[in-house]
């Protein structure tokens, strides 16, 4: 398959390509660090699985009317999101940039009036926001050189998000098992701040996608029926079957698989 860089530049001394290989189109970090991809014939579609596995949140509510993105990048969540509820409102976060600006020109990132991309980072928008209504979906995909981003990847980011957050929203995290300790200091101060976590690894990706909240996240997911999962699969194209799975095998011990399954 033909490789091809479209764009080359430097963003605060790193290197950033755009790359089309068939029908795909990649954001490079770096030079090899994969940030994002895109189908050219269908720029709506999550193109990686950890993508499609932070759109599992759509197994507890179906029709978020506000939603807030921490790490926009080449845009993947902004894109599926407004494509399938355009009438919701959707702040985008992002430091970068360079990277918001490939996202336009680059990535088809929306412009619409619904849609709004800020230049800063994910603390400053939160603590400085006054706006009357909470999200009911934060998503954060926060990532730099290092890693995990330290700043949003703290215990008083997650208070600030608590606070932006409906009553029944879902805060819906992308971790790095790569930095496990780093992973499970994460973990821990989410878990002190909500009432109910889950763990979703990615199959076969170094990639661990977590969903808190203040109401029982868990259940929603594992008492939805096969009625209910079918619907949901063909509406957004996308393989809840495998989600739920992974959430069974990796948030339920072997006794309450068990008691579930004789239920």
């Amino acid at each position: 398959m033909d490789r091809k860089t479209i764009h080359r530049s430097h963003w605060q001394s790193q290197l950033i390509e755009v790359v089309d290989e068939g029908n795909t189109r990649s954001l490079y970090f770096g030079g090899h660090v994969l940030q994002s991809s895109m189908y050219l014939s269908a720029p709506q579609k999550l193109a990686l699985s950890y993508t499609r596995f932070m759109a599992s949140p759509l197994l507890i509510d179906d029709a978020p009317e506000r939603i807030l993105v921490v790490g926009v990048g080449a845009g993947s969540l902004v894109r599926f999101f407004h494509h399938h509820f355009p009438d919701a409102l959707i702040d985008g976060i992002d430091y970068s940039t360079e990277v918001i600006d490939l996202a336009r020109s680059h990535f088809h990132l929306p412009a619409d009036s619904n849609v709004a991309i800020h230049c800063c980072g994910g603390f400053e928008f939160l603590s400085q926001r006054e706006d009357e209504y909470n999200y009911d979906l934060i998503l954060i995909d926060a990532f730099d050189t290092s890693g995990m981003s330290m700043e949003i990847y703290a215990g008083e980011f997650f208070d600030l998000c608590l606070d932006h957050l409906a009553f029944s929203g879902i805060l819906c995290l992308n971790l790095w098992s790569g930095d496990h300790s780093r992973m499970e200091d994460v973990a821990m101060e989410i878990g002190i701040r909500f009432d109910s976590t889950l763990e979703l690894p990615v199959p076969q990706r170094g990639n661990v996608i977590c969903l808190a909240g203040r109401e029982d996240v868990l259940s929603a997911i594992i008492d939805l029926d096969s009625a209910e999962l079918d619907f949901l699969q063909d509406r957004f194209d996308l393989n809840f079957r495998e989600m739920v799975r992974v959430c069974r095998k990796n948030n339920l011990n072997m006794f309450q698989r068990i008691s579930r399954f004789f239920s």
